[in-house]
């Protein structure tokens, strides 16, 4: 990717920038000799650059304030950016009125609207897409990514502290910059990708985890580890809820319930009473078995003849009728003990029936009694369903938290057994990748050597295992003669320009420019004139590569660069896109 040109529609509000190949000064020069002490901040350098980043979909909000602040400004027009990838010419318009709506496509036809996430997938395959790479590209690493080209100081407090590191912290951490790393040294980067994803994996249920916990202990106040026995303590009281709700459900809702339980009491006594009677009765019947006719066969014998005595005749009619009396005697005894027995058995049935009347009628009293015992706590049936509903949802709700809390728990300790398998295998894939990183080695140190040519091979870079840390390994730049901010800077400079020769050469996908903001504002100038040379080296080798960098005349060059010859104000500013003054301020130039 090489960028082209950077306008605006209409074109009145700054004059239009065209890119080249090789080095582009954005200068910031005195407006006249005599100006030694005229700022040469706020003359609109990075603002510049800040439009070429917003044309590459940064985002547009107040954390971005110097372009945000000239948002009024900026209504109404679109800010465009002109590109290559691989010698296809596309173009790029943004306006702040309508930020995430782009319009995007071929330099020769009309741009199509596009989503500002749509478009960032469309630019990651276009750029940075590898189909030969062999470890992990994901979309959604665009602006990450591109951040590493474009470091533009969006802060007064943005520092170049570490290479790799970035100059912003909207990159993100250590353990998500090595997969860009890995990326952009062409290294299979998986490894490093499944240790991200295991970091967040632990860190998110850790996240969850805390939230549930907050969230059970300060609406339930207990501690989460008392949870079972409160789950336990809504179980019973629903079950006890449920039960008044059903003896109080055999009475009216709006009827007296003392009324109800005495109407049976009153019923239980009356049934008990007609048992108590039908008891007698039948012992009554039971007696009257007992009792044994007057007349016997000994009897009727004894009286026939006395009678035969006076009259044979007489005697045998008496006999014969006082057997006819007792036999129609006990035909009616018999007749009476049936009855009898008929109407004991049915007097049985009708107690055992009330007897199961009684039973039944008792356990409705005692539902009432056990509802009676409550009512101070229930007013009424209404009350005690909302009370059941209210107990249910809290038992529902803490039993699902709980479920989660453990679900979580489970799932963090798989992703902790993941991340601990992942330890040991970066340990052994560092032995892998040793030839890579020595390739690289060899490029990082031809270029610390060309720009610090007095401090020949004391620069170290290294890829190393870093176990106690969420990263595991750490990619380190550092020069031998100690730290200072200059030599910070110089770290980045150094690494930056030879990652950038680096994809070159091995031909991986990435943008063929390199934006360094304020980069060598406190760095021995001399260091630029070697980088000045070591560019024009490589220019002539037919590479093709833009470095973009802003810049201050400060005093001489004499004084700052060291070699007035090589490089000098009148040099610098015939090369540079854009000059800009104190009085021709970025925005003042058209």
């Amino acid at each position: 990717m090489f960028l082209k040109k950077l306008y605006s529609e209409p074109s009145r509000l700054f004059q239009p920038v065209e890119f080249k190949n090789g080095i582009n000064f954005i200068f910031g020069k005195k407006h006249t000799a005599k100006d030694t002490k005229e700022s040469l901040n706020g003359i609109g350098k990075s603002t510049l650059l800040d439009l070429i980043d917003f044309c590459l979909l940064s985002g547009f909000s107040k954390q971005n304030t110097r372009l945000y602040k000239e948002k009024k400004r900026l209504t109404n027009h679109k800010i465009v950016l002109e590109f290559e990838i691989k010698d296809i010419h596309y173009i790029i318009k943004r306006s702040v009125d309508k930020p995430r709506d782009i319009e995007f496509g071929l330099f020769s036809e009309t741009p199509k609207v596009i989503k500002i996430e749509d478009l960032k997938e469309k630019l990651f395959g276009l750029i940075f897409d590898n189909p030969n790479y062999k470890g992990k590209l994901d979309s959604s690493w665009y602006r990450k990514l591109m951040l590493f080209f474009l470091k533009i100081h969006k802060r007064q407090k943005g520092q170049f502290l570490d290479p790799i590191k970035y100059l912003s912290s909207e990159a993100g951490k250590e353990i998500e910059l090595n997969q860009y790393h890995f990326l952009l040294l062409g290294i299979d980067n998986s490894l490093l990708c499944r240790n991200h994803q295991a970091q967040q994996g632990v860190n998110e249920r850790n996240t969850a985890i805390r939230e549930v916990k907050r969230l059970v202990e300060n609406n339930y106040q207990i501690d989460i580890k008392n949870v079972d026995s409160e789950i336990h303590k809504l179980e019973r009281r629903i079950n006890k809820i449920e039960k008044i709700i059903e003896s109080f459900q055999l009475a009216d809702q709006y009827d007296d319930v003392e009324a109800q339980a005495n109407l049976l009491t009153r019923q239980i006594k009356e049934l008990s009473a007609q048992n108590f009677w039908d008891n007698k009765k039948i012992e009554a019947y039971q007696e009257s078995f007992e009792l044994k006719d007057i007349l016997d066969t000994r009897k009727i014998n004894q009286i026939t003849k006395l009678y035969s005595e006076t009259n044979s005749l007489l005697g045998e009619k008496i006999g014969k009728s006082l057997a006819e009396a007792v036999q129609f005697r006990k035909q009616l005894a018999s007749s009476r003990e049936e009855f009898l027995s008929d109407e004991i058995n049915t007097l049985q049935t009708e107690i055992k029936n009330k007897r199961n009347k009684i039973k039944k009628l008792d356990e409705e009293r005692a539902k009432l009694f056990l509802f009676l015992d409550s009512k101070e706590a229930l007013k009424d049936l209404t009350g005690a369903f909302y009370n059941l509903a209210e107990t249910k949802t809290k038992l529902s709700e803490l039993e699902s938290k709980v479920k989660t809390y453990h679900d979580l728990e489970k799932e963090k300790a798989d992703w902790e057994l993941k991340d601990k398998k992942i330890k040991l295998e970066i340990l052994e894939y560092l032995d892998t990748i040793k030839a890579q990183i020595s390739s690289f080695d060899d490029i990082i140190s031809s270029v610390y050597n060309d720009i610090y040519p007095k401090n020949q091979d004391k620069l170290s870079f290294s890829i190393s295992s870093k176990p106690r840390s969420n990263a595991k390994l750490s990619i380190n730049v550092n020069f031998d003669d100690g730290e200072s901010k200059g030599q910070n800077r110089g770290r980045t400079l150094v690494y930056d320009i030879a990652i950038l020769l680096h994809t070159i050469k091995n031909q991986i996908n990435c943008p063929r420019f390199l934006i360094h903001d304020g980069l060598f504002d406190s760095m021995d100038k001399a260091h630029f004139i070697e980088l000045y040379n070591l560019i024009e080296n490589t220019l002539s080798q037919g590479i093709k590569f833009q470095y973009i960098i802003t810049l201050n005349e400060e005093g001489t060059l004499n004084e700052n660069f060291g070699e007035f010859e090589k490089i000098n104000t009148d040099k610098i500013e015939a090369e540079a896109i854009a000059v800009l003054t104190p009085v021709n301020k970025f925005w003042s130039l058209i």
